[in-house]
């Protein structure tokens, strides 16, 4: 027998015993897969993205600035945020609490519950009556963790459609907003896609997913294998010849979302846990006597500059208190990211190269070498997006993990091992297909493209299934 056919009787029959658990695995893949691009398409939309940003008065902020520091001793991050009527300082204590101050160091008089209340009001728009609040701290079916924020507010609305929306408010973030049809939709994406419901029993979960997708790898190799070596006949069956045209075209790019998705579920595994944001140890901050006419004009742009809309307080590796503030970015902004403006409280002066001296006092923080840090400005496989927070600055531990931190507040962002960065870009590329949102202008496109494949991946299997079930020649023979 000729080589090039030696291979293709055993091929054959495998490619035709794999087909009806390969038919049944790729319905429910394919099927629960679409549940993903829906819950991004139906789901209910706010009416703005982010919370108006105020400018910050010098002269307010160094007059209340004194009752600001006198309590914030100890506290995990002291920062501005935007307020009803006005931006606010907030204190997070060591144990996640978090309270309110004016501009001129008075207690706001809401507490967390009332600052979540106006978040979720503003994202949505309008005064809506609210069925109930409640504060969320662990990740679950409803909130999950790909999420990220914790402890966040549920904001539940009243109204037959279900509305919830997750607020976050360190960080003034809606983090989720989600009604009935989408929690349905996420419920049964969870549950078919990724086995969800084995979550108790993990390394069952693992092993009939990796079985599921070891078995569309093979019955795909097998059906490549057969394309390559066995010639196409122009007499052959019309279901035959399309079978073998979406070879490639469906079948190419579902070997490749199945062998990352199955990469995925064996690494991913037990990675959640360590990951997310975790506070700070306290600020220890040093007796301060500053000169408020001079922080005042420290603070004032130079003409044509746009006014700070964020302010925190955070200490410099050598222990000098300073002020952290930001410049309010435009929307749809990327790159570059501009660096904070970092003043020392004591002289007022700007210092050097501020940015990269407050990475270092984050790493310090939490006990990390501050000494090798790189700056992040855009999103991406090394830095989620769903950390919500540029710029970041990561520190490399000699174990090749990788801490990413807010310089701001000295908050740990994220944690990622070396292999879990490699993971990471095999999935966003090979199965998310992320680079292809910006090739072809939008997200939706790109998820329009996918649902198409994933279409034809199921025609593929059904002309397969076809030609199986009409199969009437002998058994020797070599088609697939």
């Amino acid at each position: 027998m000729s080589a090039r056919f030696a291979t293709l009787p055993f091929v054959s029959r495998l490619h035709r015993a794999l087909a009806w658990v390969a038919l049944v695995v790729l319905m429910a893949w394919t099927l629960s897969g679409f549940l993903h691009p829906l819950m991004g398409l139906l789901a209910p939309m706010p009416a703005q993205r982010s919370l108006p940003t105020a400018a910050l008065a010098p002269d307010a902020l160094a007059a209340g600035l004194s009752a600001v520091l006198r309590g914030s001793d100890g506290a995990a991050v002291v920062r501005t945020v935007p307020g009803p009527g006005g931006p606010l300082w907030q204190r997070t204590g060591p144990d996640g609490e978090r309270r309110y101050l004016r501009m001129d160091g008075s207690p706001w008089p809401g507490s967390d519950r009332d600052y979540a209340r106006w978040l979720a009001s503003t994202y949505l728009g309008e005064e809506r009556a609210i069925r109930s609040i409640e504060r969320v701290d662990r990740f679950g079916d409803e909130y999950p963790w790909v999420n990220r924020l914790l402890p966040v507010w549920a904001v539940s609305f009243e109204g037959d459609e279900g509305l919830v929306a997750y607020v976050h408010t360190e960080t003034g973030v809606l983090a989720s907003l989600s009604d009935t049809r989408r929690r349905w939709m996420q419920a049964g994406f969870r549950q078919v896609h990724t086995l969800a419901f084995l979550g108790a029993l993990d390394p069952l979960r693992r092993t009939v997913v990796a079985s599921a997708m070891t078995v569309l790898l093979v019955l795909g190799l097998a059906g490549l294998v057969l394309w390559w070596r066995r010639p196409a006949s122009p007499k052959a069956p019309s279901a035959r010849r399309w079978h073998r045209r979406l070879a490639l075209w469906a079948g190419i790019p579902l070997l490749g979302m199945a062998s990352s998705g199955l990469i995925h579920t064996l690494w991913k595994a037990g990675d959640a846990p360590d990951r997310g944001l975790s506070l700070p140890a306290g600020l220890v901050l040093p007796p301060i006597g500053f000169d408020a006419t001079r922080l005042t004009q420290a603070l004032v742009l130079s003409e044509g500059g746009r006014a700070w809309s964020q302010a925190s307080v955070a200490t410099l590796p050598d222990g000098r208190a300073v002020l952290v503030f930001r410049a309010p970015l435009a929307p749809g902004w990327g790159v570059p990211v501009p660096e904070a403006r970092v003043v020392d409280l004591a002289s007022g002066s700007t210092v050097a190269d501020g940015e990269r001296e407050l990475a270092r006092a984050a790493a310090a923080r939490h006990g990390l070498d501050g000494d090798a840090l790189r700056r992040f400005t855009r999103f991406g496989p090394d830095y989620d997006f769903r950390n919500r927070r540029l710029p970041a600055w990561i520190a490399t531990t000699p174990e090749g993990r990788r801490i990413a931190l807010d310089p701001d507040t000295a908050q740990r962002l994220d944690v990622m091992s070396a292999t879990a960065v490699a993971e990471a870009w095999v999935f966003s590329i090979v199965h998310k297909w992320q680079p292809l949102a910006g090739l072809l202008g939008s997200p939706a496109r790109r998820d329009a493209l996918q649902v198409a494949v994933l279409a034809l991946g199921l025609v593929l299997a059904g002309l397969g299934i076809a030609l199986r079930r009409r199969r009437r020649v002998a058994p020797s023979s070599v088609s697939p």
